[in-house]
């Protein structure tokens, strides 16, 4: 799904990072792709919190609210061509980024969906 998209990052993702939290707004309900499962997020100053949606009848349950903020997008976008091919060059840039990122799924959903 997300193996199609690349996307002309500005130097600094910060215009990516507005344009994300102004569609996020009060509260959008997106889906997983891998469980077809529906988390909600909304924003909160300068972050986005994930929560367990609300409306959609398959929610993910999200015990504890997640915080996405800024410097943990930035990293992610900075690597996100990284994972659209995937080869011996980039290998340590990806695993460097999941390991950094424990909510990387949730920054690749947000950018799939409103980028």
């Amino acid at each position: 799904m997300l193996f199609d998209r690349k996307i002309d990052w500005s130097d600094s993702k910060e215009e990516e990072w507005e344009l994300i939290k102004s569609k996020v707004g009060n509260g959008i309900e997106l889906p997983l792709p891998d469980s077809d499962r529906w988390f909600k997020a909304t924003t909160n100053g300068d972050t986005i919190i994930i929560e367990t949606a609300e409306i959609n009848v398959r929610p993910l349950v999200v015990h504890d609210s997640t915080i996405i903020e800024f410097d943990e997008f930035k990293n992610v976008a900075a690597n996100y061509h990284a994972f659209l091919g995937i080869d011996a060059k980039t290998m340590g840039d990806v695993q460097s980024t999941k390991n950094s990122t424990p909510n990387l799924r949730f920054h690749f959903m947000l950018i799939y969906h409103l980028l």
